[in-house]
């Protein structure tokens, strides 16, 4: 089993998460939301071609990844450079947004794919601890899922 990897910021990154009142999101309930505000908000929604919301889906990604590269060259001794952000820039609420931005392009694709990103996560998850045979499964139970 992979151990998962530790950011540990530089002194002058804050990166400390205020504790926030957590809501459990449905993502089915979600998805009809996500839509409507595609469509109707951003003008933009099944009239765009799969390639608009990959590429889109990939730039989230990518912001990400800067961050977490800023941060870590500057956890490891490099320069904190940057064209219109530095590490020490960097928050928790900036990272949370990226994360956020993740999720919503790849519930629209999905969506657009005729996938629920919910089946998706759990028969991926479950399929995998059966072929690594892990222990961890996500039974249909816990995921409000009737099967």
């Amino acid at each position: 089993m992979m151990k998962p990897i530790l950011i540990k910021p530089a002194r002058s990154v804050h990166l400390q998460l205020k504790k926030t009142t957590s809501m459990k999101l449905d993502l089915a309930a979600f998805r009809p939301l996500n839509v409507q505000r595609a469509t109707e908000g951003f003008k933009c929604y099944d009239n765009q071609p799969l390639t608009y919301w990959t590429t889109a889906l990939a730039g989230e990604v990518g912001e990400l990844c800067n961050m977490i590269k800023k941060m870590q060259r500057v956890e490891r001794g490099g320069i904190d450079g940057g064209s219109s952000y530095t590490a020490k820039d960097i928050t928790p609420e900036m990272l949370k947004e990226e994360i956020g931005g993740i999720a919503i392009y790849l519930d629209l694709l999905a969506s657009l794919l005729g996938i629920s990103l919910e089946d998706a996560i759990i028969d991926t998850f479950n399929s995998k601890s059966v072929k690594y045979g892990f222990t961890q499964f996500i039974e249909p139970q816990q995921a409000g899922q009737k099967k």
